[in-house]
């Protein structure tokens, strides 16, 4: 799937306002991507590099609009300036664009910055099982823990280390282990269907050994992407699993409805 290089500009954005604080002055003509405003004019049909940046930033802004997160910074489109309002997620998007598809220790650190970006958009309990499979590595030691979560004794069978359980999102509502869990799987790549099949379809393997909850549960897969819904219309009709972006881990624009019929 051609990248939208929307993202790439959003990306570069956020790189240079991330470096420092106060407004700065960005343009078509000084952006750190040489390359970037010509896929720009590649992507809108346009011969202008003026028209295509303003394109491109207004593309953000509607991206945002339909995630209802508050994009990070403010933007005065005709003078061209730009000032950060939200000093942490431009951070994250910095270090996400630098360590995109890097190794080990860099997907475990996107693993705890997705953790800590979910803690800013959702309610309920959060647990980073990877996280804790690094402290209690025996078997004997992390089963204990997921039991005390609603799991049977055999959460884990054979050489299951993790049980494919990235961060397990215990919804508001309930009391364990009557408590609905939400599986939330981090790749530190681009969007890939077969890779969050197979993971998915390993974190429900475990998830069905869940002593009450079990198939009817929710899994996320967190890729260092951006996932547009208008692309994935049909083609999601049957995955296991829901996939979401960095644009999803932004703070929430709540346009929630409370509706009477």
């Amino acid at each position: 799937m051609p990248r939208n290089p929307v993202f790439d500009l959003f990306e570069v954005l956020c790189a240079e306002l991330s470096r420092r604080e106060g407004t700065q002055v960005i343009d078509e003509n000084n952006l750190s991507d040489d390359s970037l405003i010509d896929d720009l004019k590649r992507f809108f049909h346009e011969t202008n590099s003026a028209k295509a940046f303003d394109k491109g930033v207004n593309g953000i802004m509607d991206h945002f609009l339909e995630k209802q997160a508050k994009i990070p910074f403010d933007c005065d489109l005709p003078t061209r300036q730009f000032t950060p309002i939200d000093q942490e997620y431009l951070d994250f998007i910095a270090f996400a664009h630098g360590y995109r598809s890097v190794g080990d220790k860099a997907a475990k650190e996107f693993e705890i910055r997705t953790l800590h970006r979910l803690r800013i958009r959702v309610t309920g309990d959060l647990r980073c099982i990877g996280d804790k499979r690094k402290k209690l590595k025996k078997k004997c030691e992390i089963v204990p823990y997921l039991k005390k979560l609603g799991f049977d004794k055999n959460v884990l069978v054979g050489r299951d280390k993790d049980g494919g359980l990235d961060i397990l999102w215990l919804l508001p509502l309930g009391t364990i282990p009557l408590r609905p869990v939400v599986s939330v799987q981090c790749k530190n790549s681009p969007f890939n269907e077969s890779e969050a099949a197979s993971s998915a379809a390993r974190a429900q393997r475990t998830l069905s050994r869940h002593s009450h909850i079990r198939c009817g549960s929710v899994k996320f897969v967190v890729f260092n992407d951006y996932i547009e819904a208008c692309k994935f219309v049909g083609r999601a009709v049957g995955w296991i699993f829901l996939p979401l972006g960095l644009t999803d881990l932004a703070p929430a624009n709540p346009l929630n409805k409370y509706e009477i019929l």
